[in-house]
């Protein structure tokens, strides 16, 4: 779950760039005529947003009388994601995060642009930057169905949740064979009680724990070989002291990667370092 800068364009700016391009005056004319009403909408959107409060907003049946739920839609496929002139600031909003990492998972790749409050029910925020988050096909796909009604069921929120950097992200080292990794949640301390059940919901939602241990079982395959070879040569604490050093160098970089949560889950376990480095190749 990574922060985002929010986009340097806003609500005004993208429609009026998206209505320049479209050819058909009535189209054009009925976007442009809702400005008033998408503005006032992006001034609520900004003023719940930082307050995690954006589930007060009321969902509504189209943006005016002339521009429908269903015409926004289009708008914003057929004209904003599509036309040249706007293609651009559809591109500089996906290709924001650093490496085009997703920021809801951190670890698939970009390959869309989500609606955090949902096109079908809140048409107002089609064009609004601060509701569009880059994201990948599998986050935004979990995300389709949920609509939060209170504060704790909102998902984390790129431009405007700022999780912190103390450690948070967690494993256990179940002592199987192969060793079986579990992630979840320690809250910060400088969390609120419902920014930890809100990651604790995005976690849940968007399948972290799923992930992130199918990524560490790939990750102690590519790792086994190395491990065996120091443990053989210099002992389990040569072994800890490997793991030690790779868990420090992904800490540098993120505290928390589920990387660097898993370095630091396999250098505290007594039984890995002893033990279950020499499980990790065997048949489940």
């Amino acid at each position: 779950m990574k922060k985002l800068a929010l986009p340097a364009f806003n609500a005004d700016y993208t429609v009026h760039t998206c209505a320049a391009g479209i050819t058909i005056p009535d189209r054009a004319q009925a976007l442009t005529g809702a400005l008033p009403v998408i503005n006032a909408a992006e001034s609520q959107y900004l003023g719940l947003a930082p307050l995690g409060e954006l589930f007060k907003i009321q969902s509504t049946d189209g943006v005016t009388p002339l521009l429908t739920t269903a015409l926004m839609g289009v708008i914003y496929k057929s004209h904003f994601v599509r036309s040249a002139a706007t293609r651009a600031l559809y591109d500089a909003i996906r290709s924001a995060p650093a490496h085009q990492i997703c920021p809801l998972c951190g670890q698939r790749i970009v390959g869309s642009v989500d609606h955090y409050l949902p096109q079908t029910l809140h048409p107002a925020f089609n064009l609004t930057p601060a509701n569009l988050v880059p994201s990948c096909l599998d986050c935004n796909k979990a995300k389709l169905a949920k609509v939060a009604t209170k504060a704790e069921e909102q998902t984390f929120h790129p431009y405007f949740d700022d999780l912190g950097t103390e450690r948070w992200l967690m494993v256990q080292v179940q002592p199987t064979s192969p060793p079986a990794i579990v992630f979840w949640v320690r809250p910060s301390a400088a969390w609120t009680a419902v920014l930890a059940q809100r990651v604790q919901h995005h976690f849940n939602v968007v399948g972290l724990a799923v992930l992130y241990a199918a990524q560490a079982a790939s990750e102690l395959a590519d790792i086994s070989y190395g491990l065996t070879e120091i443990g053989k040569a210099s002992g389990p604490q040569a072994v800890r002291e490997h793991l030690h050093d790779e868990f420090k160098s992904r800490d540098a970089r993120d505290p928390n990667s589920w990387k660097t949560a898993l370095y630091e889950g396999l250098r505290d376990s007594d039984w890995f370092c002893q033990f279950g480095y020499l499980h990790i190749e065997a048949k489940p």
